[in-house]
């Protein structure tokens, strides 16, 4: 997998459990392909990731996922969802796992703290997610990141 293309963190908040793990999340178990929810069709980060572009979901401060965006289209749903995206998930951890083990985004990201919001955040813009651009600026920046990114998850 080339995590050089991870540009993207959305966080995801799905309560007690984890989203996207089962087929009862995924649609498409053996393909790996789901709908990506968000609360509010007005959030602008719903249109932000393009075709192609691949993004780190967090759930319980823990990276479970790295998908990629399938296409530019919004959907609309008929649940407590306002919206979803197409994605495939390129790096998921197996599901015999118990995710709880996972790495912390403090290993992976290098803060503790990361937008709990839902809404999916940009990685390449040194003006935004301040706290991740400051702590990587001496590390590499995006790069540093992405080859961190790397490491870790290879190892799971």
């Amino acid at each position: 997998m080339d995590y050089s293309k991870v540009t993207w963190l959305k966080n995801i908040n799905p309560g007690d459990g984890w989203a996207y793990q089962s087929a009862i999340d995924i649609q498409m178990l053996e393909a790996k392909i789901f709908q990506l929810h968000w609360r509010l069709k007005s959030d602008p980060s719903l249109n932000a990731p393009q075709k192609g572009d691949l993004m780190a979901l967090v759930q319980h401060a823990r990276v479970t996922h790295i998908v990629e965006v399938l296409d530019n289209s919004v959907y609309g749903n008929d649940n407590q969802w306002a919206a979803y995206r197409v994605v495939q998930a390129v790096w998921m951890p197996s599901t015999d796992l118990d995710w709880h083990t996972l790495p912390h985004q403090k290993e992976i990201f290098g803060i503790e703290n990361l937008p709990p919001d839902g809404s999916a955040h940009s990685l390449d813009q040194p003006d935004k997610m301040f706290q991740f651009n400051q702590y990587w600026r001496d590390r590499g920046g995006l790069e540093g990141f992405q080859q961190n990114l790397d490491q870790v998850l290879s190892g799971i």
